[in-house]
């Protein structure tokens, strides 16, 4: 009787079991396909949102772009690029501290992003926080070295920090400044380097000036140029060339009296220089 007591028990748990066993069988595929399908909802929806948010930026509808961005941010496929265009929003609307901190939470987690790297750069110089460009520039620099604004770029962050011999270094390195092919896109590169050298007090300053204006006719460079060969003593060059630069008609008028009045200044000199030669003798 005990035995088969036993049996019945032992039955019926088998029967318990059995009923729950289906349950816990079609349970987990069914919780499993709706937490994929939740993920695969929630993915779709970022990308919308971060669809909208271009849409928007690109009509240079900020706060509406900066809305729906702010959705977009929180999924994981779409978190950098959205807070890289939060980043750019805040820089557009002059909120340069608020836009850095966005570009730097995206090189916090990727030290190797280059376009981060390069939105933080320029966000510090406007900020003029110049000691954080500079090592956000040497960084992009080990990256890619063959950047050519980021070069330019960098010697212009050095320069504001009175490394005027490491910007000329930076120049000659990492821009196309030396190839004698590129008839514009290095002038802007010459003049750095032309005024690098002068802070170095170089002579070959003169040389990079003259350099920089036969890739282009620049009036105000032509009349930085004489400024530098009168500081030389260089005076009848320094004359011809801001003769030359008051004949071309993209002067301002404020900039035309400016030369005029340099011009007066060291041809007042130069006659002094002759009655006092003349006295002597």
């Amino acid at each position: 009787m005990i035995m088969t007591l036993i049996k019945k028990k032992t039955q019926g748990l088998r029967h318990s079991i059995a009923d729950h066993l289906p349950l816990v069988f079609i349970f987990i595929p069914a919780f499993s396909l709706l937490l994929l399908s939740s993920c695969l909802s929630s993915s779709a929806k970022a990308e919308e949102y971060y669809s909208l948010g271009m849409a928007y930026f690109e009509l240079k509808k900020y706060p509406q772009a900066e809305n729906w961005f702010n959705k977009s941010k929180y999924h994981s496929i779409t978190k950098t690029a959205s807070e890289y265009n939060l980043g750019r929003i805040a820089y557009e609307t002059g909120r340069y501290r608020e836009a850095r901190r966005y570009f730097e939470r995206i090189i916090g987690r990727d030290r190797e992003n280059v376009t981060a790297l390069k939105a933080a750069a320029y966000t510090c110089i406007k900020l003029e926080e110049f000691d954080k460009a500079e090592d956000y520039y040497r960084r992009i620099l080990g990256l890619v070295p063959e950047s050519y604004d980021e070069g330019y770029n960098y010697a212009l962050v050095l320069m504001a920090l009175g490394r005027a011999g490491d910007a000329e270094s930076v120049l000659i390195a990492h821009t196309d400044i030396l190839n004698p092919d590129n008839n514009t896109e290095n002038a802007k590169a010459l003049l750095l380097l032309a005024r690098a050298q002068k802070e170095q007090g170089k002579p070959e300053a003169a040389d990079t000036y003259n350099a920089c204006l036969q890739k282009e006719d620049n009036p105000v460079v032509r009349a930085e140029y004489a400024a530098y060969l009168a500081e030389n003593g260089h005076t009848d060059k320094a004359l011809k060339e801001y003769r030359l630069a008051l004949e071309n008609s993209k002067l301002t008028e404020a900039k035309k009296k400016e030369i005029q009045e340099a011009i007066t200044a060291l041809e007042t000199d130069g006659e002094g220089d002759s009655k006092v030669q003349q006295d002597a003798k």
